[in-house]
């Protein structure tokens, strides 16, 4: 869990997040002053984030075994916006808490990522993500895509606005297993 995470970081450095806005820039305060973190050691924290914690990263409940129940019936691809130097030790979080998935990393905006990956997909392609502008992002690029805005940190919930063309807003890993084994059970009557 990205956030649970990096707060962990912040405390450990004297920091915390104010989560009165759904963003990381501007939103970080001194313990000590409660002054906000100026943007030039914003933009050197996160790459020692995720320098340091990435390894660590506990997953979200219930994502391991949702994950691997669809991995039955699809190809599961983590698509990461972390640096490419950062790629392995995701690769270790991911497989020490049992999801061993192919990764991919970029950054920016996912839509033109998923759009490549899917160019040429004849099977349905879910996009999953917690944050709106990515979730926008593939729904217009890649337009056959059932897009679904995972907000599961409850703090977040009232703070992030789900694109009103979004038709998925999920907060558990239950819920979205559900959804896709019902759409491909769908799929498969209408194909039969």
């Amino acid at each position: 869990m990205f956030l649970v995470g990096f707060e962990k970081f912040l405390l450990k450095n004297g920091l915390y997040l104010d989560l009165s806005k759904p963003r990381l820039n501007g939103n970080i305060k001194k313990i000590s002053t409660d002054e906000y973190l100026k943007e030039e050691t914003m933009t050197n924290l996160m790459p020692r984030f995720f320098k340091e914690e990435t390894e660590h990263l506990m997953p979200i409940q219930g994502a391991a075994k949702s994950l691997k129940y669809l991995s039955k019936k699809c190809q599961i691809i983590i698509l990461t916006n972390i640096s490419s130097k950062e790629r392995s030790s995701r690769i270790k979080a991911l497989r020490k808490n049992n999801m061993d998935y192919p990764v991919i990393t970029s950054s920016g905006l996912k839509g033109p990522v998923v759009a490549e990956i899917c160019n040429d997909m004849l099977a349905p392609v879910f996009f999953i993500d917690d944050l709106p502008q990515n979730v926008d992002s593939v729904s217009k690029e890649y337009k056959d895509s059932t897009c679904i805005h995972f907000v599961q940190d409850s703090r977040l919930d009232k703070l992030m606005m789900t694109p009103k063309h979004i038709k998925y807003r999920l907060s558990k890993w239950t819920e979205i297993e559900k959804l896709i084994l019902e759409y491909l059970m769908e799929n498969e009557k209408r194909e039969s």
